[in-house]
Order: structure tokens, then sequence, then C-alpha cells
């Protein structure tokens, strides 16, 4: 009989039996325990491969996917090797091995011996890396690229046919068969398996240019020759309900796919440029997303303050940073912790991106009189408890968001400022009273998502002694402090750096900060105040995550601190030229 994965933890010393039960008490029922204890940081993937070799009695296999031969993955059908999560990965002899998340499902090896006439030798892999080499031998990029060739072919042929030397493609857009549906399919598909946030398909002489947003950054995944590109642009369009025959507007959509069982969603948003039509899809996960306080990456003490703001019966709570910094997760997230049956709790977004079962959610419409600030106004007279308004960007919206936050509701919103103390100037921009302010705001968190360093090629570096200055300015930093870098790998794409993960700060009103508010103190000194009454900066809550081994120096100076740092750089050089 197999050993539980928890006990054989246990047995390894990499876990104690409360950490494991822990886990069990916790995790969502549909994830796996052991991707659940790496997701939590309580043990990384080399100890999970570990656990899993010492649980199946199978040798283990750090599967990498571009060094599997997609012609041996292909020898066993794909629906087979999706449904049973199983990857041929090498052949000697008359001998197969077999990657499998399962490696005891003894039907699954027999089946896979019939089907190929090979002798099955099962390893035991992690289920994403089987996935990924599944997804390289049967579609995504390399069936992207095969459609293309078909796209040619098909060309080619009808030039013959036609007797033209340079014929314009006419590609069927409602037919299942055609390449355009294939190419579209590989794309959406690809995005989804490489954890996009989005995609952009970009009109450009001589071909169109398609790019993934992964961890923030973007990468060119392929192009799509211009006589192509309309074909490709109308059947998105389709599937997003869009008018096909309007290519001088901008229009906005939702198309959803199914990608190995879960419900993938995609923003459509399309405008006109000089070369062509421009999309941008931004991909919604329906299926998996989860929203809770305790898993947004937020240490104890963040997640305390945050709290204690938050379950104040009025007022209000803004989050601040730039686009994609995951200010959305961020309310949701709160939303989600205020939920219960005695609140009553009313959003107004631009666009509604998850639906949150027992909140009411409103979509903003300025041509129907439903923009942020009449919304808003209305939403008033609904007996709300808690309103949460998308963002703040005028002056009506600011000052009936201030004006609810006064008269005994909790209002929840977020604001583009660089970083928590700046929600006070925007207001003050916005025209709020420096009064009103101080009485309404209980709190404002800054955030942004830095790089994590990857797993697989993790090793020690030597910190940029300039860089370190910088970002340690109260010496905080004890001396022989170990920090990491990634060397770059293959599973990285050579950057050294794999997912994301988010810093906080957190500004709470207390009494010196109100009076402070009150008074018209410039940013700076408030700033400084608020450091007093125990904010921590974002650089040091990065540089937290950079001694704790999680992200480069490099990256929390990138993300957090590089404009501030300069120009309080190009301070001290002029005051050192006066």
């Amino acid at each position: 009989m197999t050993r539980r994965l928890g006990d054989v933890l246990v047995e390894l010393q990499l876990l104690s039996h409360e950490q494991v039960e822990d886990a069990l008490r916790t995790k969502p029922r549909s994830v796996m325990l052991g991707d659940w204890m790496v997701e939590q940081q309580l043990i990384n993937t080399a100890e999970l491969i570990q656990a899993l070799a010492e649980q199946f009695q199978v040798p283990a296999l750090d599967l990498d996917s571009s060094s599997v031969d997609p012609q041996i993955a292909r020898l066993i059908p794909e629906d087979f090797a999706r449904r049973h999560e199983s990857a041929a990965v090498r052949i000697s002899g008359r001998q197969m091995t077999l990657a499998m998340v399962a490696p005891d499902d003894i039907e699954t090896i027999a089946e896979t011996e019939l089907m190929t006439g090979y002798e099955i030798v099962p390893v035991v892999a992690l289920a994403e890396d089987v996935t990924q080499v599944l997804q390289r031998a049967y579609d995504d990029r390399s069936l992207a690229r095969q459609t293309i060739v078909d796209m040619k072919l098909a060309e080619l042929r009808e030039a013959r046919e036609s007797g033209e030397e340079d014929p314009t493609m006419a590609v069927l857009v409602d037919s299942d068969d055609t390449p355009v549906v294939r190419l579209v399919q590989a794309i959406l598909s690809g995005a989804a398996t490489a954890k996009a946030s989005d995609v952009h398909l970009e009109p450009h002489k001589p071909e169109m240019r398609v790019r993934y947003r992964v961890d923030g950054e973007l990468q060119q995944i392929m192009t799509i020759p211009n006589h192509i590109e309309d074909s490709v642009i109308s059947r998105i369009k389709v599937m997003a309900d869009m008018d096909t025959t309007e290519s001088r507007r901008p229009q906005d959509g939702h198309l959803v796919v199914f990608e190995n069982g879960k419900r993938v969603g995609f923003r459509v948003s399309s405008i006109p440029t000089v070369d062509g039509q421009k999309l941008v899809l931004r991909l919604l996960d329906e299926g998996g997303k989860t929203f809770q306080l305790d898993r947004l990456g937020m240490t104890e003490r963040d997640q305390t303050l945050v709290r204690d703001v938050i379950e104040k019966p009025y007022g209000m709570f803004v989050v601040t940073g730039p686009t994609g910094s995951g200010k959305s997760t961020t309310l949701y997230a709160v939303l989600q912790h205020l939920n219960s049956v005695d609140r009553n709790i009313v959003t107004v977004e631009d666009p509604v991106e998850f639906r949150l079962p027992g909140i009411n959610q409103v979509q903003s419409d300025n041509e129907f009189g439903m923009g942020f600030s009449n919304a808003l106004k209305y939403i008033m007279r609904q007996d709300p408890d808690v309103i949460m308004v998308g963002e703040i960007r005028d002056r009506e919206t600011a000052g009936t968001a201030v004006q609810a936050a006064l008269t005994g509701h909790l209002m929840i919103s977020t604001l583009h400022t660089n970083d928590a103390v700046g929600a006070v100037q925007r207001l003050g921009d916005l025209g709020i009273d420096n009064f009103k302010i101080a009485g309404a705001l209980l709190g404002s968190v800054a955030q942004r998502l830095l790089r994590c360093i990857c797993e697989n090629c993790k090793q020690a570096t030597t910190p940029n002694p300039s860089l370190l200055r910088a970002l340690d300015t109260a010496g905080r930093i004890p001396s022989g402090a170990t920090f990491y870098r990634g060397r770059g790998c293959k599973k990285c794409l050579g950057t050294g750096l794999s997912g994301r993960l988010p810093i906080f700060e957190i500004m709470p009103m207390n009494a010196e900060m109100v009076a402070a508010v009150e008074a018209g103190t410039p940013h700076s000194q408030l700033r400084e105040l608020a450091i007093q009454c125990g904010m921590m900066e974002l650089g040091q809550a990065g540089l937290e995550q950079a001694l704790a081994g999680r992200t480069t120096l490099e990256e929390v100076y990138i993300k957090t601190m590089s404009d501030g740092w300069d120009r309080r750089q190009g301070s001290d050089d002029r005051r050192e030229q006066e």
C-alpha cells in the first residue's frame, strides 16, 4: 500500500506533523497536497520530487520539456496521455521511460505497454512538468508554427490554381478545420499554459507580432504573415462577440476557452492603429482563482494591519500602485474577507473581471449614465454597508466616495500613486479638503510585484556594493548576509526569474497622522512621520524578500527605488556642485 505523502515528508524530516495537518486542513479541495505545500513555501520543488520518489518507491525525474523529443511523447495518444497525466520521455532498446504523476497506476502502465509494444519503466515527475511536455509535444508554439506553414501551402496552391502571382489568401473563420482556427486556439492555449497575464497581437510590416506578458515582462512568441492577420483578428472577434465589420473604432469583448479542463476567460480589447487593428487579450482564470487575504503573500504583520483597518465600520481604505501591480487582486481579497450574510456589499467596476458570490457587482458604463461617479450615487440609495469603486479617477467620484466614507459606509478603492502616503496628496489634487481626507481615510496600501528567482537554477551571488548601499539606507543588513540570483536555464528561458511575489507598504492612520494630514503636512514630511509610526517602506519590504532568497537585489531596486533613488542622488550631486 502506498504511503501518504504527508507521512513521507515527516519521515524525511522536511516537515513536522503539525505543518502537515495544517496544510491538509487549509488546502483547497481541488489542489494536490504537494502543490499546495510548494505554493505555501513549506517545501521546494526539489524536496517534493524527493518525497514523491520515496512515496512511490520509483526513481524521480526532474523533467525539462525542452529536452524531451516531441516525437517520442507523441507515441502515446494525446487524450490518453492527458487523461492519465503521463508522458513518454525516453526510449532505450525495448524500454520506454514513462513520466507519471501517479506511477503506482498499474492499469495505465499496462495499457501503455499494449499500445506501444515497449516495456514501461515508470518514473515520478511533477504534474506541471508532465503537462509542459505534453503541451510542447501536441500543441502551443509547435502547432502555431505548423498552422502558419499550412497557410503558406494553401496560398501556394491557390496561386497555382488561379494563376495569380501574389494572391490574397481568404481563410474562412467559421470552420473548425481551418488553419486560422487552429492558430488562434494555439495562441490562446499557449497563453494559458505559459501563465501569461496578457496576449498582444500587434500589426506591423511585414508581419504581425504576437507577444505574451509573463511575470510582468513581454516576450515575443511568434509572427504572423500580414495577409493572414485579418483572418486571425476576425476569428478572435467572432469568438468574443465583437463586430467584425468595424475596424475604425475601439471595441471590447469577452471570450472563454477550456484548457486542460479549466475554464479560462479572456477580456478582449481592440484599437485601430496605422498598420491595422491591435488586439490585447487579458487572461481571467475563471476556474482556479481564489481571493484570500492570507494567500496574497502578506506577512503576518501586514495581514494584521490590513484587518485592523478594513474591519472598522466606516471610512476609506485605498490600494495604490501602477498598472499591473496586483491592486485588483488585493481588493477582491479584502471583499472576500468582508463578505458575510449581514453585510450588503456593492461594487462598481470597469470591467467586472471576476464574479464573487454573495457580492453585488455593477459594470460601469458611461453610455448609460453608469460611470463611477453616477453609479456611486445610485449605490448610496441601495442601503450598502461596504462599497468598492474600481478606481477614483476624477473630482466628482472622489467627492462622492469621501462623503460616503464620512456618512457611515466602508469605502474601498484604488488610486494611481507611487506610494502609500501619496494617496493623501492625490485626494488633495482631486479637490478634497485636508480635514475631510483626515476624517475619511483609514489607511492606504502601496504594492508591487517582484519577479522570483528560478528555483531550478538558483545560486548564491555577491551583491553589488552600490546597489546594497542604495537599498539599505538604514544599515540593517547583517554582515555576511547571503543573496541569490538565477543562473538562467531552460525552465526560466534563460532569465533566472520565474513567478512573482507581492510586497506591500501599509500606512495606517493613527492620531499623529490624522493631525498631520489636517494640517496639510507636505508629502516628504508626512512620509517620514509614517515611517516613524511604523510604516515599512516598499524598498525595505523588498529587501526582506531578497534576504530570504526569494528575489534579487536588482529586481527590488528596479521595482521600488530606482526613480526615487535617482532623484535623491541627483539632488545630492547638485548640492555638492553648489
